[in-house]
């Protein structure tokens, strides 16, 4: 392994980051600030060892060049060679404006620029190897000669499959070109006219099947030759710049074949939540921030012990993003996000709500049962990481009652994050826009709408709280199976006793009184089901009016932020137990 481990001590803002055993792909994630480009730059200038160590900054600029014929004779562009200086050369017909040339995480990284040159170069010098393969031998036999370009072919076919290289059209010395078929056959463009993701991919593996490009160039002399076997290290920063979340998934796969096929170790920072859910237990490390750790300990550390614990890991957290982002974590309740439905999520509206709340994550996490399950379980895991870092719940008030008391848990004041929304003013405000498309003339008729909204849902409440009252109740199979059969009767005893009619009776009355209270203190707002309320209202009045139902609930939450209540909501919640306390 060309870097087998590494000691970083006091650089910007890392105090300690070290590692006895790297591995052959190391995958470093962690927030922003922790030091990711810090630790690059410091493994890059660790020294000792045999091979080049190659780096690839955050910063990258791939400038337009325009390509002489007569440029392409100074010394040879090695874009491998390249990557491992600290500075760039002057070269003669590359134009690159400023007087740094430096080559660090903080600068702009200018090496792509030098591509089509080198790639310009590599033609002529293919051109000269032909020439000299016939004057040594007379004549060159059709099917001898090897395809120079193959290695460059083979991984565009691998990473974009759309993409093939054509030539090097040399026609014209004051402009040549590096021609790409893209999509079809009859269309040929030049690289400079690639999408940004195209070139990003490009520069990014070129040189890393450079030497095999030259050891087939000196074939085509005649001369035997391999490609070079030696140790070699490419420090990426953020190699998903540009990158489609497909294309980064493929760019993982082909790091991994690549290391072992040309000998390469790979070091990669990245922020990208595909290439971090698509490493292994192997791979995969954390950089925490310096605040959250203590005297000396590493800040670097493996995510998981094997790939068992990190798909555990996965599971409770939702992602590993939502534990390497190392900020509190909010257990909401309400479900996860669903790519391809419009209905708002909980966790969404929160953000609206505050910006306070984008300074933490908020994970949904299901019913009031599984989100104090789940809250218990990150924290837990948490301890692992850092412990000023904790996990908490913030459940809906449901049904106006009390719940225990418990240090992990916080309650809305309202039966759930929508009915801070369910008020007329706020929903007169929300819909501006859209106002003049509606019935409604004034705020007052919007509040008769909206409380013949709630009239509407009054059975519907009374249900509600039979249902709560009752409970989920769940069969699991004991041992020894063959009792299976009394198992069964037992449970439907009990569920028999449950829903019995004078039991049913008696929860019918309790739920009746209680609606009757809240609308007798004018709270059917506050504890009524919020987002049955908002749903019923848009359908009833806003969905001709053009505007989505999930603009319309982001619309009221934005209002709603401006509530002095949900204003002193936010600051005390934060107050009490989103803060962290460091180290």
């Amino acid at each position: 392994m060309r870097i087998p481990s590494f000691v970083i001590r006091n650089q910007r803002s890392i105090h300690l980051a070290t590692c006895d055993d790297v591995p052959r792909i190391m995958v470093l994630t962690g927030p922003n600030g922790s030091g990711k480009s810090t630790l690059l730059d410091g493994i890059r200038r660790v020294g000792g060892g045999v091979g080049p160590i190659l780096y690839v900054g955050p910063n990258r600029s791939s400038r337009r060049q325009k390509v002489m014929s007569r440029h392409l004779f100074q010394n040879r562009i090695d874009m491998r060679k390249l990557l491992s200086e600290d500075k760039l050369p002057g070269y003669e017909g590359i134009d690159i404006p400023g007087t740094s040339r430096r080559r660090t995480a903080w600068d702009s990284d200018e090496a792509s620029s030098f591509l089509k040159h080198g790639l310009c170069q590599i033609e002529l010098d293919r051109r000269n190897a032909v020439t000299k393969r016939y004057d040594s031998s007379g004549e060159i036999q059709k099917g001898t000669l090897p395809d120079v370009w193959m290695p460059l072919k083979e991984m565009t076919e691998n990473l974009l499959p759309h993409l093939r290289f054509s030539e090097i059209d040399m026609e014209n010395r004051d402009q040549v070109q590096c021609l790409w078929h893209v999509h079809t056959k009859d269309i040929v463009i030049d690289i400079d006219d690639l999408s940004s993701g195209e070139k990003a991919v490009i520069q990014l593996f070129f040189p890393l099947v450079e030497n095999r490009i030259q050891s087939l160039i000196s074939q085509t002399k005649g001369e035997d030759s391999k490609a070079e076997t030696e140790d070699v290290c490419v420090l990426m920063d953020e190699p998903e710049l540009h990158l489609h979340p497909v294309l980064q998934d493929k760019i993982l796969d082909y790091i991994r074949t690549i290391s072992i096929k040309e000998n390469v170790q790979f070091i990669l920072a990245t922020h990208s939540p595909t290439l971090v859910e698509g490493a292994n237990s192997e791979e995969l490390f954390l950089l925490r921030p310096a605040e959250l750790v203590s005297g000396d300990e590493n800040q670097l550390l493996k995510i998981a012990s094997d790939d068992e614990k990190l798909e555990l890991i996965r599971d409770v957290f939702g992602s590993t993003s939502n534990i390497t982002a190392m900020r509190p974590l909010l257990v909401v309740e309400g479900r996860k996000e669903n790519k391809d439905s419009t209905r708002p999520a909980d966790s969404r509206i929160y953000s609206f709500l505050d910006e306070k709340f984008n300074r933490i994550t908020i994970v949904p996490g299901g019913g009031k049962s599984e989100c104090k399950k789940l809250a218990l379980s990150l924290t837990e895991i948490l301890k692992e990481f850092s412990p000023s870092i904790k996990a908490y719940a913030l459940l809906d008030r449901d049904l106006e009652k009390e719940d225990d008391e418990d240090p992990l848990l916080y309650f809305l004041p309202v039966s759930m994050i929508e009915n801070l929304l369910v008020d007329p003013e706020i929903i007169w405000k929300a819909i501006v826009t859209v106002r003049h498309k509606t019935e409604f003339d004034s705020q007052d008729d919007l509040k008769e709408a909206l409380d013949s909204i709630l009239d509407s849902l009054e059975q519907e409440e009374k249900s509600r709280r039979v249902k709560e009252s009752i409970g989920t109740q769940i069969f699991r199979v004991q041992d020894p199976i063959e009792e299976i059969d009394m198992q069964l009767s037992t449970f439907m005893e009990k569920l028999k006793e449950i829903a019995a009619p004078n039991e049913l009776e008696k929860l019918n009355e309790m739920a009746s009184e209680e609606i009757a209270i809240i609308k007798e203190n004018y709270k059917r707002r506050e504890y009524f089901h919020g987002k049955k309320i908002l749903s019923n209202f848009y359908k009833s009045f806003l969905h001709s009016t053009g505007m989505s139902k999930e603009i319309f609930v982001y619309e009221c939450a934005r209002e709603a932020s401006k509530r002095s209540s949900v204003i002193n909501f936010v600051t005390e919640l934060f107050e009490k137990i989103i803060e962290p306390t460091k180290v």
